[in-house]
């Protein structure tokens, strides 16, 4: 248990953390970032050299990645989220998204996880609220904002209402936020393509949301097949864990892990309903991943879980080093 325990309580800043990402990152390189999304949304209205390899995407990545790694710890530090002090939640996904080295191009999915990160620190903020219309409508904005480069995420929105609800902060001035959150970002979008008369786009965002692809788990590479089980794994252990010890936790902080379940429920499902978009919703299901997991790491110390621990350890270690090979 004392390896466990030490990366659990381990002293490492996250400044340590962003340094080891940012060496891993810039040496391993970065894939093509011409994803299957790419064509979504506002993404191919981007400048090429946002959009295409190169020194720009690659350091935009890099900032993105940085950014959410500080943004989940101050998500876990706002919202108590573990029983100790503890940075294991940000160092399980820092963890995860280095091994996936698919995903270190700057690439819809980069853009529509920190979106979703941000929603969950004013989701989580909502809890117990009478007056939550305003961190419910930014919640919500963040969800949309992320939809008008993934479409298709927009089908999140009742999975948001309903943790609005289990947050108990269900009433009509969160539904009226929730409403006008939603509606903003694509009003805005709206409006420019008509004044600028290129309603087509605007048409073909609304088309994405249920034009839906099925099948193609064939296309999916070996890495990505590999990283995705891992990361169901991780979910599926830290899920079961939460469950039989949920009762040492805060009520305040059960309702927010039951939320958070409710998220990686709905991800991994919708990652299977289509495996063609795995590089935006495999990032979503690796921010819900780094919570579930760092609850595991920090607060359960057995025989058991330090085995976990190493071979989860052992493991992502590997994927990286074979996704870096095969890259």
């Amino acid at each position: 248990m004392n390896f466990q325990r030490r990366l659990a309580i381990s002293p490492t800043s996250l400044h340590t953390v962003a340094v080891i990402v940012v060496i891993a990152w810039v040496v391993v390189g970065s894939a093509s970032p011409l994803t299957h999304d790419c064509n979504m949304g506002l993404w191919h209205l981007l400048p090429g050299a946002v959009r295409h390899n190169g020194w720009v995407n690659q350091l935009l990545a890099i900032i993105t990645m940085v950014v959410s790694v500080y943004t989940l710890h101050e998500l876990n530090l706002s919202h108590v989220m573990l029983r100790i002090n503890s940075r294991t939640i940000s160092f399980v996904f820092a963890a995860l998204m280095t091994a996936c080295v698919f995903l270190h191009a700057f690439q819809p999915g980069l853009v529509v996880m920190y979106f979703i990160l941000l929603s969950l620190f004013f989701l989580f903020s909502t809890y117990h609220q009478e007056s939550s219309a305003g961190n419910t409508f930014v919640a919500f904005l963040c969800l949309s904002i992320g939809a008008v480069f993934y479409p298709k995420l927009i089908w999140m929105v009742p999975i948001y209402m309903l943790s609005i609800y289990m947050l108990r902060a269900l009433n009509p001035r969160s539904v009226s936020g929730a409403v006008l959150g939603i509606i903003a970002p694509f009003w805005v979008v709206g409006s420019i393509a008509y004044v600028l008369d290129e309603m087509a786009v605007f048409s073909r965002i609304m088309h994405q949301m249920v034009d839906f692809e099925w099948g193609g788990y064939a296309q999916l590479s070996l890495s990505q097949t590999i990283m995705i089980w891992l990361t169901f794994a991780i979910f599926l252990i830290g899920t079961i864990d939460f469950l039989m010890r949920n009762y040492l936790d805060k009520t305040r902080v059960r309702v927010l892990y039951y939320v958070v379940i409710l998220h990686g429920v709905a991800y991994f499902l919708l990652l299977l309903l289509q495996p063609l978009s795995c590089l935006t919703i495999l990032p979503l299901a690796i921010v819900i991943t780094s919570i579930m997991g760092g609850h595991f790491v920090s607060n359960d110390y057995t025989p058991l879980s330090n085995i976990l621990v190493w071979v989860f350890t052992v493991l992502i270690l590997g994927s990286f080093i074979l996704n870096a090979w095969i890259l």
